[in-house]
């Protein structure tokens, strides 16, 4: 469980799983790099002492620089959001995934820690979770031995599905649902994540190998909605469509919250598909603590509100009465 030898490199270093890991790998000591667009912007967010590199990550040459004497690697990278135009997520994903390994290769890197999405095996798996398996099987198709970690949502202040629910659950005391809100998630603790991700580059054992990881709860996501509720004192009241497509859900919750239509799509469709666990391998590798959902958004909940006040509860309204409550209108014959 030693720290690896040389500096570890983390490619999507200043996103929201990746500021915490590197903040994490700092605490340790351990050397570390990070590639990004916008290095300016990347030396304020991230810990003192932490090397950045400014590039693209489908430019051969900044990845040439930035992986020169480094062992292992982080994939953290994803192409949800703003993208150039015509250029859809899966292509971009791809690109990306095509030019580390490349890069990978020439740098002689030796390991690679990848992490993908829960749900990307199922049949229905979305699109974006079809590419984000298509980045692991592209990634191991080169020399360096891949560990993947599949996760699902989040649990953390700044997490794009978190932030969508906690903000859905401040603005409306009602909400008008599709069904992916009745699909199971097994959500984990931002810190939880990390500690595995750190585990997993300390532990040869993890080597080349593919993990499920998760929490100890497994919760619809109407459930999430309502715990967070209860947490705000304000549980919404959930009335479930069946007819509500995920275009249509996407542009409901860029005009209700922050998160915009463009991650607010994909994040949405990987909703459409149950997202368990279906092994515990990790567990007897790195037995690790698991943060139970309440607990895990209780942290994210309080340290969300030293940066951002939580908005006035909303008094006396119509709905009050039905609060905490789920109605489900299904199709006939559908069962209820």
């Amino acid at each position: 469980m030693a720290p690896p030898s040389t500096e570890i490199l983390v490619l999507g270093g200043t996103g929201f799983v990746g500021r915490a890991l590197v903040a994490r790998w700092a605490r340790d000591g351990v050397p570390l790099r990070v590639l990004a667009r916008q290095p300016e912007v990347a030396r304020t967010v991230l810990p003192p002492g932490v090397e950045v590199f400014g590039g693209e990550a489908t430019d051969g040459a900044a990845l040439d620089r930035a992986l020169d004497g480094i062992s292992m690697v982080y994939y953290l990278i994803h192409s949800m959001g703003p993208r150039p135009p015509r250029v859809g997520f899966r292509e971009a994903d791809a690109r990306v995934a095509t030019s580390v390994v490349a890069a990978a290769r020439r740098a002689r890197v030796d390991r690679i820690v990848y992490l993908g999405g829960l749900g990307d095996d199922a049949r229905e798996a979305s699109s974006h979770l079809a590419s984000r398996r298509e980045v692991g099987r592209i990634l191991r198709s080169g020399p360096a031995a891949v560990t993947q970690l599949r996760a699902g949502i989040v649990i953390g202040p700044g997490g794009s599905s978190f932030e969508m629910m906690v903000q859905l659950v401040e603005r409306l005391p009602m909400m008008i649902c599709p069904l992916w809100i009745d699909r199971r998630c097994q959500p984990i603790a931002l810190g939880d994540l990390v500690e595995y991700l750190v585990g997993c580059g300390r532990d040869q054992r993890t080597r080349g190998g593919s993990f499920d990881v998760g929490g100890p709860d497994v919760l619809r996501y109407s459930e999430m909605l309502i715990r967070i509720g209860r947490q705000l004192h304000r549980p919404p009241c959930l009335v479930i469509l069946p007819r509500f497509t995920p275009a249509l859900s996407a542009h409901w919750v860029g005009y209700i919250t922050d998160v915009s239509p463009d991650l607010a799509r994909p994040v949405i469709e990987g909703m459409y598909v149950d997202a368990v666990c279906r092994d515990d391998r990790i567990r007897s590798l790195l037995p690790i603590p698991q943060t139970g959902f309440d607990r895990a958004a209780a942290e994210a909940l309080a340290e969300r509100g030293r940066h951002s006040p939580v908005p006035a509860l909303r008094g006396g309204h119509l709905v009050r009465p039905l609060e905490g409550r789920i109605f489900r209108l299904l199709r006939l014959g559908t069962g209820v």
